[in-house]
């Protein structure tokens, strides 16, 4: 049974003799307010233990959310100092990349230089070498064409063998 507040404020009591009232319709009275009352205090009481439930429960989600918001915001920081480390890094590489390459450049072109002189050279050594076999080709002529006694001739008769021009010259009689 539900006891509403207007009720209790307009209970009336019968009157009994000398102008009092019956004391066992009190004490049923004050039972039934006791028993809702003391309804009301465990309902209270309950309510009170679940919103100090909730409210903890509200703390420790608050928490979470805190520690979330600040595993976040540290995982937000260490992304960023790992990108810029990144760049950094592939700054770094493709520097030492530029360098080695600039060097590997500078040598070869050091090598190709190197390459053009040795050819050069060798040209020239040719060129003095064919010059001086030459000299030395145009003096066995000279020595060959003074042993045969004919002048030099610039282009020599075609001979019958190879050994014919070690012989003596031979003079035709008439």
């Amino acid at each position: 049974m539900k006891l509403p507040p207007l009720d209790v404020q307009q209970k009336t009591f019968r009157k009994v003799t000398l102008g009092g009232i019956d004391e066992r319709e009190l004490r049923a009275w004050q039972d039934v307010v006791a028993a809702q009352l003391e309804e009301l205090t465990r309902k209270i009481n309950r309510q009170d233990e679940e919103l100090r439930r909730r409210e903890a429960r509200i703390n420790e989600f608050k928490d979470r959310e805190q520690l979330l918001q600040q595993t976040l915001t540290t995982t937000q920081k260490v992304a960023e100092e790992m990108r810029a480390n990144a760049r950094k890094e592939a700054d770094i590489i493709l520097s030492d990349a530029e360098l080695q390459g600039e060097k590997i450049i500078a040598n070869a072109q050091a090598r190709r230089m190197h390459l053009v002189g040795e050819i050069e050279e060798l040209k020239r050594a040719r060129a003095s070498f064919v010059q001086q076999l030459q000299g030395l080709l145009d003096t066995h002529k000279s020595i060959l064409d003074n042993m045969r006694g004919q002048p030099e001739r610039a282009e020599p008769a075609a001979a019958a063998d190879n050994v014919s021009f070690l012989a003596p010259p031979v003079t035709k009689k008439k």
